[in-house]
Formats: structure tokens, sequence, C-alpha cells
């Protein structure tokens, strides 16, 4: 996990607070205005929260060079025992 951070803070720190700031707006803004204005902000939070998890998600993606494991070549045994 430190290595994931370290690397990529710029993604964890934008997305966490990008997703407090919608949670914010619905759960503490939004209620409080009335009509149509009410709505345009809470749809607004709504939206900055999936906007803050997918910067999240950008930051936790793997480089394409890292992406596949590099396994030997030698075959599966054909039989394996299972007693003694």
């Amino acid at each position: 996990m430190k290595r994931v951070l370290g690397e990529r803070r710029k993604f964890w720190i934008a997305g966490t607070a990008t997703a407090f700031l919608g949670a914010a707006l619905v759960r503490l803004i939004s209620p409080d205005i009335e009509g149509a204005l009410g709505y345009v902000v809470l749809g607004s939070g709504h939206f900055l929260v999936i906007a803050g998890l997918t910067i999240i998600v950008f930051g936790t993606r793997r480089r394409p060079e890292e992406a596949f494991i590099s396994v030997a070549r030698d075959p599966a045994p054909k039989r394996r025992r299972i007693w003694g």
C-alpha cells in the first residue's frame, strides 16, 4: 500500500477531496436549499462523489508493463500423487 500511495499521492488526495466535497454537498448543503437549486446541488454532489472515486481508481491502476506476471514455460506435471 505504501508503494501505491507514494507513487500516486496526487490521485489519492484529489480523489478523496472530491468525494468528501460531494458528500458534504449531498448531506449538509442540499437539505437546506429549497426548490430546483436544491436538486441541482444534490445532483452535483452525487456526481462529485462518483468523480472522486473514479480519480482514486486511476490512482490504483497498474502500469501496462506491470500488469502481467511472468510465468516459467515449464509444463505442469501430468499426475500428482495425493498419498505418500
